[in-house]
């Protein structure tokens, strides 16, 4: 291989990029060129990855190279009969900026090598759905300070915080049915299904709410969380 020294800011790529070589037959083949930092194009075929079939190509002819911030460069390495990209010839030595659809044309060559760059696609998996039970206590400041319990909710924030702290007590060392707890003493009005609110996904609860939920485990009891609504107890069911 060439003794092609890379720049300092050569990189594995992190874009998807692929190469598209139309012969001037229009026969077209698509190469990936996103697997190492840097591809040499040249008629050595020993000394490059991808040859060039023409005699006004240069033995070791230019460097396609990776940003590490994702950009694509394309260096001329003193080739004989130069290159050009979108028809304008490109300076010697000078890494070029290469954008998704620049048309790279080596020597007098025909054949043109036209460059696709895009986004990874994230390999995450979304988040899915949960189900959730919850046991609600509001307080003086909250969004609506009244329930299915209280006409008038008067209690400070603090004392709310209290009742769910007992409550926790309660479901975790007194073995109550966390259930038959908040059908009696939670002032939302899925107290009427045991504190079941369903399955739902991301964007559909308070931010608090959702962030704890999606963290827990199945059959996992949250402790206190504090939302506009007022301080929960939250069973992850699902």
């Amino acid at each position: 291989m060439s003794p092609f020294q890379a720049p300092d800011w050569a990189s594995q790529p992190c874009r998807v990029a692929t190469l598209e070589i139309r012969s001037p037959a229009g026969e077209l083949e698509t190469i990936p060129i996103d697997s190492q930092p840097y591809y040499l194009f040249g008629r050595a075929a020993d000394q490059v990855h991808l040859v060039l079939d023409d005699t006004s190509c240069s033995r070791v002819h230019a460097a396609l190279v990776h940003h590490e911030d994702g950009r694509i460069f394309l260096i001329d390495l003193h080739s004989t009969s130069g290159t050009q990209v979108d028809r304008k010839p490109i300076p010697a030595h000078k890494p070029t900026s290469i954008k998704d659809g620049a048309v790279i044309k080596f020597g007098t060559n025909p054949t043109s090598y036209t460059v696709r760059s895009e986004k990874r696609k994230s390999t995450a998996e979304p988040k899915m759905k949960v189900r959730a039970s919850h046991l609600l206590v509001k307080h003086k400041d909250s969004r609506r300070p009244s329930s299915w319990k209280e006409p008038t909710v008067t209690r400070t924030k603090e004392e709310a915080l209290e009742m769910i702290q007992g409550f926790h007590q309660q479901l975790v060392s007194n073995g109550v049915d966390f259930a038959t707890l908040a059908s009696k003493e939670s002032h939302c009005s899925s107290a009427q299904r045991g504190g079941d609110l369903g399955e739902f996904g991301p964007g559909q609860m308070q931010k608090p709410f959702e962030d704890a939920t999606f963290q827990m485990n199945v059959g996992e009891l949250s402790g206190p969380v504090f939302t506009d609504s007022g301080v929960h107890l939250i069973l992850r069911t699902g």
